[in-house]
């Protein structure tokens, strides 16, 4: 077994990673388990860590943390030969529920010590990597929103405002999409890039990507009345949106661009970043993760 190194968010889900992480390192102690950490202090920190364990030649470094964090740690290790664990203790956990990381701090000490190697897909966008999901439009809207609410509320219940905002002016994006020798244009309320499923904690924005598959998952939803777009936003939280084909489309392929004539800010992995025009390229199997025996 590879020497964990862990990079650990201590504001992570309101400070649960640092409480979590707590009891891991006990267990850890417990059994005799080699191991070293730092706590991240500022945004891209986990970035700045990893980097440098990489370059000090350590070979598994473990995100503690939510998507956020798990994004910074990813940046460093795609491409290299160490290998990202990850301890989802943070609020939205959207990596997690594709990948099959072990939520609870006894399965976290479990694949540190027993887990096997897998090499995952990874992705980018104009060379910045993410691992989960990029988008433009709804959800960069809600993200935007939920900001002024964080430091009033825990959990999911600020997304929730946030989404009660953004649907009382409901914004749609002129998109030219080309493809594999192909071009469309539409109006679009939201576009979803997948590598993962989940966007927002918990909806299933992408249901037909799997990190494992070289390719790349695309779901778009045309412009449609406030009302329509209401009706359908229940079904994304389980993935059923993608049946509606009149106004939901699908493109699975390894590269994609995307330009708006007024330039749409994009999101990856839940952090608001850059903007159109965007290149999206698969990057397969770049990344080592450590996944639980049986995943």
């Amino acid at each position: 077994m590879n020497k964990p190194y862990f990079i650990v968010n201590p504001v992570s889900g309101s400070g649960l990673a640092k409480e979590k992480f707590g009891r891991v390192s006990a267990l850890l102690d417990a059994k005799g388990v080699e191991y070293s950490y730092d706590c991240t202090n500022a945004p891209h920190h986990a970035t700045e860590l990893a980097k440098k364990a990489v370059e000090d030649g350590k070979k598994l470094i473990a995100a503690v943390g939510g998507d956020g964090t798990v994004n910074e740690v990813a940046a460093a290790v795609i491409g290299t030969d160490a290998a990202m664990a990850v301890l989802p203790f943070g609020t939205g956990n959207d990596f997690t529920k594709v990948m099959g990381f072990a939520k609870d701090v006894e399965g976290a000490v479990d694949t540190i010590i027993n887990g096997i190697i897998r090499h995952a897909d990874a992705a980018e966008v104009n060379g910045r990597p993410f691992i989960n999901v990029a988008g433009l439009g709804f959800d960069v809207s809600v993200l935007r929103a939920t900001e002024k609410y964080k430091a009033k509320y825990n959990g999911m219940f600020p997304y929730i405002l946030g989404i009660v905002d953004v649907l009382k002016n409901l914004e749609t994006m002129p998109l030219t999409i080309e493809h594999d020798g192909e071009t469309e244009k539409c109006d679009s309320i939201i576009m979803s890039v997948g590598n993962g499923q989940y966007i927002g904690g918990g909806m299933r924005a992408v249901p037909m990507a799997d990190p494992f598959d070289g390719m790349l998952d695309i779901c778009y939803v045309e412009k449609v009345s406030i009302f329509k777009f209401l009706c359908l936003l229940p079904s994304f939280i389980k993935g059923k949106h993608i049946k509606y084909t009149d106004i939901v489309h699908h493109i699975r392929t390894k590269q994609i661009s995307v330009t708006c004539p007024s330039s749409c800010t994009l999101q990856l992995d839940g952090e608001v970043d850059m903007s159109t025009p965007a290149v999206f390229r698969v990057l397969p199997g770049a990344l080592k993760v450590l996944l639980p025996k049986g995943e």
